[in-house]
């Protein structure tokens, strides 16, 4: 069977379980769109020292470890991600140092430096990793009460606030990477991942011409809803929410042809899992699940696809999405489309 192309939209947390899911299913022609306006952390001290002349890479390069075959490559992998974990004195990460060396070599060609880690740690990665931009921008965005922040960071930073997102856009325009482009326009499938839902996929339809490319598409959409709420993002959020924000952001009047939601409601999330739920209410969060009545809001030409497809961690009862699950669904999905 010819694999189909599939093209993923998201950051560094989401995005990876969403490609890890792709490949235990199966899928090995994954194109990986990852936003490129972080502003925190290690990450964040180097587009700083460079005076923002940098994109950020850290998504792009927790795409390309997931891209790696777990079953085929367990000792690259762990090479991989070794380079990850070294911070020098000046808190540099090691990995990004050398992704930033090579991308200079290469001039910006991200794919000669995708192919050069294949020969350098002997590895074939399941797909590509693609930086939605290559020219180097922050990310601006109010808040209901009428403030400004600059910077990505300011999301996280802000994470608990109960002054909610009201716009957000990129400081300068840049243009989208022609690859991500491509991607779009020959995908049989686009999947929003979850994850930070303005830094990590909102942030991604900002660059010029991907919301033409998103209106010319007719690939299958899928979108994958988060688990768990951020409080100056999605508190409270329904599905219709989901549905306004990326109407607003897109233009399309239908951005996404599935959704993937947790089998369970808010409701009796947090009657099954109270200790849970009030670990995550002390930060602000909680579950974000939905009812069958919530669920027909939408219109009936969107497939609204509601499993149980989350696990919780053994360590502090984080609730995760798993990826064998997610990849029977997305099997599934496109095995029957």
């Amino acid at each position: 069977m010819k694999q189909p192309n599939i093209v993923t939209f998201g950051g560094g947390t989401g995005s990876p379980v969403i490609i890890k899911s792709l490949i235990e299913a199966g899928f090995t022609n994954i194109k990986a769109i990852s936003s490129a306006t972080d502003s925190g952390g290690k990450t964040g001290s180097i587009r700083s020292d460079e005076r923002d002349r940098v994109i950020a890479v850290c998504d792009l390069l927790r795409n390309l470890l997931a891209l790696i075959p777990n079953h085929r490559h367990a000792k690259q992998l762990t090479t991989f991600t070794d380079l990850f974990s070294y911070t020098d004195g000046r808190n540099r990460n090691l990995g990004y140092t050398i992704y930033y060396a090579l991308l200079e070599k290469y001039n910006n060609d991200f794919l000669s430096v995708q192919k050069h880690l294949e020969q350098l740690l002997s590895i074939r990665f399941a797909g590509t990793a693609i930086p939605v931009t290559l020219s180097p921008a922050n990310l601006h965005f109010t808040t209901n009460s009428g403030k400004l922040f600059y910077g990505e960071h300011e999301l996280d930073r802000q994470s608990m606030s109960k002054d909610s997102v009201k716009s957000i856009w990129l400081k300068p325009s840049v243009p989208a990477t022609p690859l991500a482009l491509e991607a779009i326009s020959t995908a049989d499938y686009l999947i929003y991942s979850p994850g930070s839902l303005y830094g990590s996929i909102i942030a991604n339809f900002l660059p010029t011409g991907i919301i033409k490319a998103l209106q010319q598409s007719s690939a299958h959409k899928i979108l994958i809803t988060n688990l768990v709420s951020t409080r100056n993002e999605t508190h409270r959020f329904t599905l219709l929410d989901y549905l306004r924000l990326f109407r607003l952001y897109t233009r399309l009047d239908q951005p996404f042809d599935t959704i993937i939601t947790p089998h369970l409601s808010t409701k009796e999330f947090n009657h099954r899992y109270p200790n849970i739920a009030h670990s995550y209410a002390q930060e602000h969060s909680h579950f974000l699940g939905w009812t069958k009545a919530q669920s027909n809001k939408l219109p009936s030409s969107i497939h609204v696809i509601s499993a149980n497809h989350f696990s919780i961690t053994q360590k502090y009862s984080r609730l995760r999405h798993d990826p064998q699950k997610l990849g029977q669904i997305l099997r599934k999905i496109i095995s029957n489309h």
